[in-house]
């Protein structure tokens, strides 16, 4: 059903690139595609004959805080309206590779992360949107930082609309009734997690929650390894450095000391249930400490109120590597951009300007979404929505020693593709530590010679 969901889609892409999906917008602002998930929200005040539509395509994580967002600058706009289109996260690269070689006239894309951002680049899909900046006066770089310059090469092509910050979070009700004591004041280092672990795990199984007492229902100390990168993005190292492999074999050994030692899920069992993984074992109340992002406030903050976490939950700042600064946490932004098939590139900036900048951002945050752009009153928005009861979460996201989750270079989504393989193939068993950073290395330098 899932490929014939998808196959439909792609079709329903296809067909829009052929009629115009702008010309064949109906008065009430409908989407011409025939499948997936699309909102309307055409201003009341405004036909779609009087307005240009825009065209956008994200994936259904994003479209219940996107929604309002375009409806806030639909309201707004006097000279355009922006329709959505969704699909599932984990189809969304075949979708877009497919709408851009049909030629599918989009004119806002979303961009899940730094690793599509530079291979949208790489494979000519963005446009430059240099010109429309200078022409508004806008200053990218001076607004957002590294986090923009370390994504745009030689121009324009994305701005950032929000952020995910990697943190860890923990199952207060489990750890208060295992009787152990925890700090949210400073981090720990991996060794000291990967000790505390050990403790969590000898009470989870004194207390008959393990895999062997009851493999229904076991729990496990910890759930990590969500970002395939963490220990080499916090020292910030790149995969196309000199002492990559270094890195490369700290974080594995470290992942498969988790593993080995029966505190964490193994990494094969965490492949097999894909992003469900955290609904299987954290919402269950199944794992004291979960790796995760910012993202999933709103939603765990919605799951407490109405019943459906059964416990309370907690925030903590991410482990580090030994020698790296405490509260060294790791950041993902998420952009939009405008494909080179767009028909309106001009009045997709003007959006993407809005969206990204104060008035988007404070609609964002109002939703308990981290936006890209800061301000006194987007980050009072944003923790009044979010709706903690200390200061850790603002320690967090505010942090100076915070680092991108991915340093990008040329030729980086094909390594990091080579990187993921050898990682599960060390980590599901299949070669050795040694036999598997070979192999990254040979396809690594194989990939950067081209």
């Amino acid at each position: 059903m899932k490929k014939r969901w998808l196959a439909t889609f792609l079709a329903a892409t296809m067909a829009c690139s052929l009629v115009g999906c702008g010309a064949a917008a109906s008065q009430s602002g409908a989407s011409t595609a025939s499948a997936g998930t699309s909102t309307a929200g055409t201003a009341e005040s405004k036909t779609s004959g009087e307005k240009v539509k825009l065209l956008y395509y994200g994936w259904t994580d994003e479209q219940s805080y996107l929604d309002p967002l375009f409806e806030k600058f639909n309201a707004q706009s006097e000279d355009s309206y922006i329709e959505g289109q969704y699909c599932a996260v984990d189809e969304y690269e075949e979708v877009v590779t497919s709408a851009m070689a049909a030629g599918t006239p989009i004119d806002v894309l979303a961009i899940n992360g730094l690793p599509p951002m530079s291979n949208y680049q790489e494979k000519g899909y963005l446009a430059d949107l240099t010109p429309y900046a200078e022409a508004a006066g806008f200053d990218a770089a001076a607004t957002y930082g590294d986090i923009y310059t370390g994504a745009n090469a030689d121009g324009m092509y994305g701005l950032p609309y929000r952020m995910a910050v990697w943190l860890m979070y923990y199952n207060k009700d489990l750890l208060e009734e295992l009787g152990i004591e925890y700090q949210t004041d400073k981090s720990y280092t991996w060794s000291e997690y990967k000790s505390l672990c050990e403790t969590v795990q000898a009470a989870i199984v004194a207390a008959g929650k393990d895999i062997a007492t009851d493999p229904n229902n076991a729990c496990y100390a910890g759930l990590v390894g969500m970002n395939k990168n963490t220990t080499i993005a916090q020292r910030g190292v790149r995969l196309d450095d000199a002492d990559a492999s270094t890195a490369v074999r700290e974080y594995w050994t470290l992942w498969n000391d988790l593993q080995a030692d029966n505190t964490h899920l193994p990494y094969a069992e965490k492949l097999e249930y894909g992003t469900n993984v955290g609904s299987v074992y954290f919402l269950a109340g199944r794992v004291a400490f979960f790796q995760n992002a910012t993202w999933g406030i709103a939603s765990y903050n919605s799951k407490m109120e109405s019943g459906e976490m059964p416990f309370t939950y907690g925030i903590m700042k991410m482990p580090v590597p030994d020698g790296e600064q405490d509260n060294t946490n790791l950041a993902n932004p998420n952009f939009f951009g405008v494909p080179v098939t767009s028909k309106n590139p001009e009045q997709a900036y003007e959006f993407i300007q809005w969206a990204c900048t104060e008035g988007g951002a404070q609609e964002l945050a109002s939703q308990s979404v981290l936006p890209a752009f800061a301000s006194d009153a987007v980050t009072g928005a944003y923790t009044t929505a979010t709706k903690q009861t200390d200061n850790v979460l603002g320690e967090i996201i505010s942090s100076a020693n915070n680092k991108l989750t991915d340093l990008c270079f040329p030729g980086y989504a094909e390594v990091q593709a080579a990187y993921e393989e050898q990682m599960e193939s060390y980590l599901c068993g299949n070669a050795t530590l040694e036999e598997a950073v070979s192999n990254f290395e040979s396809k690594r330098d194989s990939i950067l010679s081209k």
